[in-house]
């Protein structure tokens, strides 16, 4: 892993070196902020007790200073990128040998994670794209839809199931004795009403 890391910034990692005892990857500023990658497993050291580091760091540059926490896993290092904002999901998808990674989250996360005028996002794919093989970052704020391969071998989402209870066929079985409790006289439920007129004659 190769980053080419210009002078200005080179003095800067030499310093909050100094300051934190941590071991700095990369280091990318602008003219709010500094970001300090620093080694998986230094993150407890470059921030120090009670963010003492951090502060002294505030201090030293007269910026505000955020410090990530590197990994090799891709979905873990990009979840490190946006802390303290928590992903719901983070997957991985290549389109025309380009690795994208793509973080659903919460709808009213959204802003805070693109930031103004997309400032956050794009320092964010800034610092992705130095340290590992993913080139771009792609925000959902939906919740991700089950696919399933339809005609033609396109994929679409998966059709709402509706409980629909079968309706059932009455049957000679399904005929039921009923007994008119004023009169006495017993009856079967689905006979015909001519049926019915001639047991009448029948019984005269």
């Amino acid at each position: 892993m190769k980053v080419r890391i210009n002078r200005d910034d080179m003095m800067k990692i030499s310093l909050f070196e100094k300051i934190t005892e941590a071991d700095v990857l990369d280091c990318i500023s602008d003219d709010e902020r500094i970001v300090f990658i620093v080694k998986e497993g230094d993150i407890g050291a470059a921030i120090g007790k009670g963010g003492e580091n951090v502060k002294t760091a505030m201090e030293k540059f007269n910026k505000k200073i955020d410090v990530i926490e590197y990994s090799s896993d891709i979905k873990k290092f990009v979840r490190n990128i946006f802390e303290p904002l928590k992903l719901e999901d983070v997957w991985l998808k290549k389109f025309n040998g380009k690795l994208v990674v793509y973080v659903r989250v919460h709808p009213k996360l959204r802003r805070a994670i693109i930031g103004i005028n997309g400032k956050n996002i794009d320092r964010a794919v800034n610092i992705l794209s130095r340290l590992s093989d993913a080139k771009n970052i792609k925000v959902i704020s939906e919740p991700r839809r089950e696919l399933r391969r339809g005609p033609g071998g396109r994929y679409r989402g998966k059709p709402r199931k509706f409980d629909k209870k079968p309706v059932k066929k009455p049957t000679s079985e399904d005929n039921i004795k009923t007994r008119d409790k004023n009169n006495g006289d017993e009856t079967l439920k689905g006979e015909s009403l001519d049926n019915i007129s001639e047991n009448e004659k029948d019984n005269k």
